[in-house]
């Protein structure tokens, strides 16, 4: 529990959760290990019993209701795991209340912050910022990781086109960023409420913070957006080289059989089983079919390579 006095402008580390006095701004965090001493503190709070059930229960999407001498916010944290934390907030005129099922970095980080910076705890708003940005930026990074994931991605098409894995893979990461869409679009619309001049809880000095930490989580959901149709793009792009090599596997077959057609031709035509046929019996015969098959067979392929219809696809790999 960390207490700012704005007489002194001094912050105070209590071990004890106890509720502010007049001249005080406190903020009070609770994990998991000491939900019990969090209880017992409601207790002895007159705000909405709705807001007390929230802090405890939690929500399925990122929200702030506002009651009556209170607000609560839920703020949803997703590590480079895909791990979701839920912060629950409730932020009243002189203390700010915050929960979470396991110890985060964010709380720890805030913890220094604020004992280096008394004067960010003056206000509940810079409370919420403090939270807001922290949270924005821990969804940057995420779309960092992502972005230099669905990158490789990428290269790996041209590598290994014919790869099933990598249908599998752009699948996985559409379902993780679909469900990652639907908590950042959730997010910034609680964002936007709490940037709202007429919300209670932010001053006329932090309101332009917060209008910042929602500039850049603005960032996230249309980031999000545009991986979604890079992957789209991806899965098509495979599918496009796995239809061109197709093609050039049929091209190929289908130059070797013209190719070999007047070969054929040739050869059935002197297996015929006439008695009197010409050059049936001349001396040379035989050498004069093979050549005759030789000559149609090579003529008909660099007639194809004139053409560029023969070797087209080395020509393009080089």
């Amino acid at each position: 529990m960390l207490c700012y006095n704005a007489n002194t402008k001094q912050i105070q580390k209590l071990e004890t959760p106890r509720l502010p006095q007049d001249h005080e701004v406190c903020w009070l965090h609770f994990t998991e290990r000491t939900k019990e001493t969090l209880q017992d503190l409601l207790e002895n709070l007159s705000i909405h019993p709705l807001a007390k059930k929230a802090l405890l229960n939690g929500s399925d999407f990122p929200k702030v209701d506002e009651y009556e001498k209170c607000a609560f916010v839920s703020i949803f944290i997703v590590n480079d795991q895909f791990q979701k934390t839920q912060l629950r907030i409730i932020a009243t005129e002189q203390y700010v209340i915050s929960y979470t099922e396991r110890e985060i970095e964010l709380a720890k980080k805030l913890f220094v912050h604020l004992q280096h910076h008394p004067d960010d705890l003056s206000h509940p708003g810079y409370v919420l910022y403090q939270f807001l940005n922290s949270a924005a930026m821990e969804y940057l990074e995420l779309v960092d990781y992502i972005a230099s994931h669905i990158q490789a991605l990428e290269k790996q098409v041209f590598k290994t086109p014919f790869a099933n894995e990598i249908g599998h893979l752009v699948f996985r990461w559409k379902v993780r960023i679909h469900e990652l869409r639907q908590i950042a679009e959730a997010q910034e619309e609680m964002m936007k409420t709490i940037g709202h001049s007429d919300f209670p809880y932010v001053n006329e000095e932090s309101n332009p913070y917060i209008q910042d930490a929602i500039a850049r989580f603005s960032r996230v959901t249309s980031a999000l957006d545009t991986f979604k149709e890079t992957l789209t793009g991806i899965f098509d792009l495979q599918l496009s080289l796995k239809s061109d090599h197709m093609n050039v596997i049929m091209k190929t077959l289908t130059l070797v059989s013209v190719v070999f057609i007047p070969m054929t031709f040739i050869a059935g035509l002197y297996g015929m089983n006439f008695e009197k046929m010409p050059e049936l019996r001349w001396e040379y015969g035989y050498f004069y079919a093979l050549l005759l098959m030789a000559f149609l067979g090579g003529g008909i392929a660099l007639y194809f390579k004139k053409k560029g219809w023969w070797g087209e696809r080395s020509k393009h790999q080089k």
